[in-house]
């Protein structure tokens, strides 16, 4: 009785061998976790934005979000629907024709 009430003694006032073992065993796992790099969301979709499969995904995601909003504006009617997606495609060629005017301007020629 004395030897367990020696050793349960030592447990709870941590002065043993293996009480030291454990807790130091805790905080190496401890370390361990908190080094190792932890991947989310963030880090892919960073690795995905200087990919080379970032340009055509995002622009078949973006080209199907407004034809499926234009489907969904136009609820069932045809004439609506094409008569939206026109426009739409109008002012894209308004913008992408000032944009490439204005790109002319900013570049230099060669021979200066």
């Amino acid at each position: 009785m004395a030897q367990g009430r020696s050793t349960s003694g030592k447990r709870s006032s941590g002065k043993s061998s293996s009480g030291r073992k454990s807790s130091s065993s805790g905080r190496s796992s401890s370390k361990k976790q908190s080094s190792a790099v932890s991947t989310g969301f963030a880090d892919y979709f960073h690795a995905f934005t200087k990919s080379r499969f970032f340009f055509p995904v995002t622009t078949v995601v973006v080209i199907t979000v407004v034809i499926l909003l234009d489907l969904l504006f136009a609820w069932n009617y045809y004439d609506r629907f094409f008569k939206i997606l026109g426009f739409e495609l109008l002012i894209f060629g308004i913008i992408w024709v000032i944009g490439l005017v204005l790109s002319f301007g900013e570049s230099t020629p060669k021979g200066e």
